[in-house]
């Protein structure tokens, strides 16, 4: 019986600095990245040993819509757990397999987009109108698959947000607003279908997943078992829940150690 924990990392596992709350102190806090030796992530020490301890019979699948190159900057969270043989990256975009990208499933991500005209190259161009207004900082793009803006949070509103994705959706992409990022996803790059593809290929039996953004909604709603952090973007998709998913009680760093500790508990 192969189970699988498939879980995005910042903001569900993982938080910065301006994401992981106020109610843990700082000699509570372990780093699981750093950039130019500066720690940039962080979990709880408590919430560090529960992932290093899960059970072996629970394979970890991590899936984030960071880059390859992002996700390896990740060295604290596997410093003593082995790496994942596989891992989600660029928002399903991508599957790495023992490190290496799995050209057979990109090449398919590539082929949907250009079938479905939602690649880079379509939606740059409009988002030239974009870059004057006063809540875009900048307009930036991971790798050759989608874009994301920086946005100034206190000039962007509901309605702005609102605004934008009427506009993407009709054209076949999803957004997800987080923290000072909004993000223009090509609907055919999504975590779910990218974990049925790992799920199909390790024949696992059951899906354990947690996430905190609409880009996560999907993956933890088709889950055997899925968690939303009660910060997250997800919990305010309208409608209620089923009731395989569950909403932690915590916030912040504390809802990444709450959701550990009920994956830990789920074989006892």
């Amino acid at each position: 019986m192969t189970i699988l924990f498939a879980s995005d990392l910042d903001r569900t596992l993982i938080y910065s600095k301006n994401s992981r709350g106020k109610e843990v102190s700082e000699q509570d806090f372990a780093a699981v990245e750093w950039i130019n030796e500066k720690p940039t992530a962080f979990m709880t020490n408590k919430g560090l040993q529960l992932f290093q301890h899960i059970s072996p019979s629970i394979t970890f699948l991590p899936v984030t819509t960071r880059t390859a190159e992002q996700y390896n900057r990740i060295t604290g969270l596997f410093h003593i757990a082995e790496k994942p043989k596989y891992a989600i990256v660029s928002n399903g975009a991508v599957i790495l397999e023992d490190g290496k990208v799995l050209t057979e499933w990109s090449d398919k991500v590539i082929a949907q987009m250009q079938q479905d005209r939602t690649s880079i190259e379509h939606v740059l161009p409009q988002l030239d109108a974009y870059t004057k207004n006063k809540f875009v900082l900048k307009v930036m793009q991971a790798e050759s698959w989608f874009v994301y803006l920086i946005i100034d949070e206190d000039a962007f509103s509901v309605e702005d947000f609102e605004y934008l994705s009427q506009i993407f959706y009709q054209q076949g992409f999803t957004l997800s607003h987080q923290g000072r990022k909004v993000y223009i996803m090509p609907t055919c790059i999504n975590k779910s279908t990218a974990l049925q593809f790992v799920k199909e290929r390790v024949a696992a039996t059951t899906v354990i997943a947690a996430g905190d953004s609409m880009l996560d909604f999907d993956m933890v709603l088709n889950a055997n078992h899925g968690f939303i952090p009660s910060h997250g973007e997800a919990i305010h998709k309208g409608g209620s829940l089923p009731p395989h998913v569950s909403i932690t009680n915590q916030t912040g760093v504390l809802a990444g150690e709450e959701i550990l500790k009920k994956v830990s508990d789920y074989l006892l």
